[in-house]
């Protein structure tokens, strides 16, 4: 007697969907938690900083500023407008163990990210905006600063430089330049750090650095609070 082939296929899927979600949660849920805990035992002090300044437009600097003390997450955006108005948005200190994101949680996200690997490019692609990343960390046994500095993260991100590979023969002194082999130096993480900043926090404080951006925007700043 010939057996429905179905059940058997629909618990293959269902084990193959299973392994994926497995291995999905251990490279993303797992190492945030675990970066969690670190900070939320054992004294500890995390900061990190993007700074972007614009060469043209009606925003000349923007920094957003995260950190975490000791398990008490904190975030502030200051933004300064070409005429000199600057407004600056806090959001209030919150305990790493309350519900919502945490710096702790957002400093795991830039660590899978590249936060302490990236190193600073030079200017390509749109170069009138320019960004600067730092990063601090003492937690437990571990210290340390790392910054770096780039501009258009989405040209690094589809686009990037060459990087050029000229071999060197004692029976060929003078290499022939038509036969350079070269690299393509293509690096999403800039723009996901970028994102990283510009999308961490809770929706209310996001809501107001963009209602900072919105106003200080505007020729007329009247109404606008800093």
């Amino acid at each position: 007697m010939l057996r429905n082939p179905v059940p058997p296929l629909i618990l293959l899927a269902t084990l193959i969907a299973l392994a994926a979600a497995f291995v999905s949660f251990q490279r993303t849920v797992v190492p945030n938690a675990l970066a969690t805990h670190r900070v939320l035992y054992s004294a500890s002090d995390i900061r990190l900083d993007m700074k972007v300044r614009y060469s043209r437009g009606p925003l000349v600097e923007e920094e957003y500023s995260m950190s975490d003390k000791d398990g008490v997450s904190a975030s502030q955006y200051r933004g300064v407008g070409r005429g000199g108005s600057q407004i600056t948005v806090k959001e209030r200190p919150r305990a790493t163990i309350e519900d919502g994101p945490n710096v702790a949680f957002f400093f795991g996200k830039t660590v899978q990210d590249g936060i302490w690997e990236l190193g600073s490019k030079p200017p390509r692609g749109d170069t009138s905006t320019s960004y600067r990343i730092t990063v601090y960390q003492l937690t437990g046994d571990q210290h340390g600063t790392h910054g770096f500095a780039f501009t258009d993260p989405g040209y690094w991100a589809t686009t990037g430089g060459h990087q050029f590979h000229l071999k060197l023969s004692k029976d060929k002194p003078i290499p022939d330049l038509l036969q350079l082999s070269s690299t393509v130096l293509v690096e999403p993480r800039y723009q996901k750090l970028v994102d990283d900043f510009r999308t961490f926090g809770p929706l209310s404080f996001r809501k107001d650095v963009a209602s900072a951006q919105t106003c200080l925007a505007l020729p007329n700043k009247a109404g606008c609070r800093g």
